[in-house]
């Protein structure tokens, strides 16, 4: 391997990124070349120095003595913060930003600035306490106050502190508000469902009352209101909810399979459900409502009739692992009809089943293979396909 790919660009990197931030600066075009401060730029040359050798303790070490803090250096303090936090080395960044802070000769803004990267310094750490405290801080501010929400809301769903997300974001101003009213309808589905986990219905149906206030076309809240029905023993009611979301919400049909068959069973409508199994739009991608839907198939109409069935199936709606996973197994046990080419369809299945991805966030472009309400990428609410 040569030299060249041996070498560690991290430092370097940072490095290059600093000085050409300080060339870009009034700090450097007034201060170098005038005597007074020969001493501060040979300080200054040593730090890069030390980074260049990958030496980035000492090199923060020297910043922090030799720069000295003022209105033109503070931009530059928190930009190699910044540098440290977004190549990993968030203790070195909470060191420069926590000098900063200390400084007494800092404006109220450029405080408030150091705060606000000092919190996302101990939010990336894992420091959420901390984090919120500084984020509770800038909160009040006109200035940071969007930016403060953002960050205790990020906190608040980490930790599934949902009525505080709901609160927090409350402190926005109709302006700032940057259509949050499906974000917020989703907390109120997420407290609806810990309700209806503990049977505490009444306040489940005013969390979804609430959600559906919030944003009323959202799609989660005909789900759980269809739960809610089926926990209170209504099992007609939650079934017609569960098919408004499919008439409303195609997308989300796979999502109600597995509870429309496990009430039919329930109820014992056996004719009823042979309708629906018949007449189910999608072919589940999750693996437990592919493996429900298959064996309840299979018992109703009989296993040739339901392989039959769910081949059609798949020639419309396309395939999925948990579908490559049964045809490939029905496939080596010589169940399918020789009417079909067993090498085409065997390569076409093992593609299939290689793939692992099932839903895409249409927001981002985001791949999975499971179903999420909250796209962990880029953060926006119902957004897999």
């Amino acid at each position: 391997m040569s030299l060249l790919l041996q070498w560690n660009w991290t430092w370097p990197a940072i490095a290059l990124a600093f000085l050409l931030g300080v060339i870009g600066s009034r700090w450097l075009f007034v201060k170098l070349g005038f005597g007074q401060k020969q001493a501060v730029n040979k300080e200054y040359f040593k730090g890069l120095n030390f980074l260049l050798n990958e030496e980035p303790d000492k090199a923060i070490e020297v910043f922090i003595k030799a720069l000295e803090v003022d209105s033109e250096t503070v931009e530059l303090h928190l930009a190699l913060g910044g540098l440290f936090r977004r190549k990993g080395q968030v203790d070195r960044a909470t060191r420069i930003h926590q000098n900063l802070i200390a400084r007494p000769s800092l404006t109220d803004d450029q405080r408030m600035q150091a705060i606000h990267e000092l919190a996302n310094d101990y939010y990336k750490a894992g420091w959420l306490d901390r984090a919120e405290n500084l984020f509770s801080e800038l909160k009040d501010s006109a200035a940071y106050r969007v930016l403060a929400v953002e960050g205790l809301v990020r906190i608040y769903q980490q930790e599934k502190e949902w009525q505080k997300a709901i609160d927090v974001l409350r402190l926005l101003k109709r302006g700032e508000r940057r259509n949050v009213n499906k974000q917020v309808a989703h907390y109120y589905c997420e407290l609806a469902e810990l309700s209806i986990g503990i049977g505490d219905y009444q306040i489940a149906r005013q969390y979804l009352r609430n959600a559906r206030s919030e944003y009323p076309s959202i799609a989660r809240s005909l789900l759980l209101r269809g739960d809610l029905r089926l926990a209170e023993g209504d099992h007609a009611g939650a079934r017609d909810l569960w098919l408004t979301l499919v008439d409303s919400h195609p997308n989300f049909a796979e999502l109600i399979v597995e509870k429309m068959i496990a009430s039919f069973n329930l109820t014992g409508n056996l004719s009823e459900l042979e309708d629906y199994l018949l007449d189910v739009a999608v072919v589940p991608k999750d693996a437990d409502s592919f493996k429900v839907w298959q064996t309840s198939l299979e018992k109703i109409l009989g296993e040739s009739a339901a392989i039959d069935h769910i081949l059609r199936k798949s020639s419309n709606r396309g395939m999925s692992s948990p579908l490559a996973d049964y045809l490939n197994a029905a496939l080596a046990e010589n169940k399918l009809g020789g009417d079909r080419s067993a090498a085409l369809l065997k390569k076409m299945l093992n593609r299939a089943k290689s793939e692992k991805i099932e839903y895409t966030c249409v927001g981002c472009g985001f791949d999975t293979k499971a179903m999420y309400w909250f796209c962990p990428n880029c953060g926006q609410w119902e957004s897999f396909r």
